[in-house]
């Protein structure tokens, strides 16, 4: 007899998971759009768009430890539906200002919002979830809704570039942010979900000092935050290649990038659906989900390097994106899980710190790179680091799932 059915998940959890999904269906029309609008306004200048991309990642740097002081202090309701509606009305200005100038305060601001907004969704999932095993099969499924939203809104932006250019993806955009607050509006849950912390949680030195003294004292949540910040610089500059790859690499149009951003999407949908389906976060030692997503990552860019055409390249990138929906799913898991909930959020703040510094040097590192060395150099020295952090995953025989069930006792 086969598998039974997956389970539907809780109304709750559910809306929490595809206002997500939204709204990344609308950012990866501005993915594609801000990739090919700043390349064209500054004459196809790669590290130009690295600085762009850097803009994602520096607010995070500024400001983590800014909002790991006072993130436990906010309405979480209220605070996400306000960054909702502001980053909506951000990304709707940057083609009518048409100014490269302005995309940089732009997307500045927008992630400025974000660096809020992301610790506060992540940290509240679990409690709308209740349970581990619904929390692990919430995070598989917004991994798979995240790739139909990859899928449905690369085709739908290919027509859209083709047919009216690039102004209306950053329209489309500004409109699923207001989606998505509407369905954190619609989350019915109990009233302490949403509500602050309070001042007997301690001022804001006080906070921000818990969360730190929380990281020191335990390693296996420190190690995983440095994990995730040398995955967040090698994803950056995997980020900054994909769009001049297809024109450097096998000598076609820029647009065939929807394609290549496409092929990494339906592994995305392949990885989330297997490891929804067969509990892989829950039945396995994390390490080895986590080890071969990277493995598989690393591999598959690589691999790139030796195709001859761009739709060969494209297969490729399909393992690319089974090797993102593996370690996604798993590393934020194991981090919701080994991190009690009255310092998930502030730890969260704190981890966006050093994805920001990751995400930053990945971006600048890969403009770089790719601008001055050449696209092949560029692809092998950040495939290595995918290597590297396997060899990492393998030799620290201290992340055990066992730990997690610690933590979370």
């Amino acid at each position: 007899m086969g598998r039974p059915p997956t389970p539907s998940l809780h109304p709750a959890i559910h809306k929490l998971v595809m206002s997500q999904a939204l709204s990344k269906l609308g950012d990866n029309f501005t993915e594609v759009a801000l990739a090919l609008f700043v390349l064209a306004l500054t004459h196809r200048n790669v590290a130009a768009l690295g600085v762009v991309l850097a803009m994602t990642y520096a607010p995070g740097i500024l400001l983590g430890w800014i909002v790991a002081g006072v993130i436990e202090r906010l309405d979480r309701r209220r605070t996400l539906l306000v960054a909702d509606v502001a980053r909506g009305m951000l990304v709707a200005s940057i083609p009518l200002v048409h100014s490269y100038a302005w995309t940089l305060a732009a997307v500045f601001i927008m992630y400025s919002f974000s660096a809020v907004y992301r610790p506060l969704v992540r940290a509240v999932q679990p409690q709308i979830a209740g349970s581990a095993e619904t929390n692990a099969r919430s995070g598989a499924r917004q991994q798979s809704y995240y790739a139909v939203a990859d899928i449905g809104a690369y085709l739908a932006a290919a027509a859209v570039l083709f047919l009216w250019g690039v102004a209306p993806a950053f329209w489309i955009d500004a409109a699923t942010y207001i989606g998505a607050a509407g369905l954190i509006l619609a989350i019915r849950v109990r009233p302490e979900v949403w509500a602050p912390a309070g001042p007997g949680s301690g001022r804001f030195w006080a906070q921000l000092r818990g969360g730190y003294q929380y990281l020191r004292q335990k390693a296996l949540v420190l190690q995983l935050t440095l994990i995730a910040t040398v995955v967040s610089l090698a994803t950056a500059a995997l980020n900054t290649f994909t769009a001049p790859l297809s024109r450097r690499l096998w000598h076609v149009s820029s647009d065939h990038y929807v394609w290549l951003l496409l092929a990494i999407a339906c592994g995305t949908l392949l990885s989330g659906t297997l490891v929804e389906r067969y509990a892989l976060v829950t039945r396995w030692n994390l390490r080895y989900p986590l080890a071969l997503g990277f493995l598989l990552v690393g591999g598959g860019y690589a691999s790139v390097l030796v195709a001859k055409s761009w739709w060969v390249g494209a297969i490729c990138l399909v393992m690319v994106g089974v090797g993102n929906g593996l370690f996604g799913t798993a590393l934020m898991f194991w981090v919701q899980q080994a991190t009690p909930a009255e310092v998930r959020a502030r730890v969260l703040a704190i981890r966006a710190t050093g994805l920001g510094i990751g995400g930053a040097i990945g971006a600048w590192l890969g403009g770089w790179l790719a601008q001055t060395r050449g696209l092949p150099l560029a692809i092998g020295v950040v495939s290595t680091i995918w290597g590297a952090l396997v060899i990492w995953l393998l030799m620290a025989h201290t992340l055990t799932s066992r730990q997690v069930q610690d933590n979370v006792a």
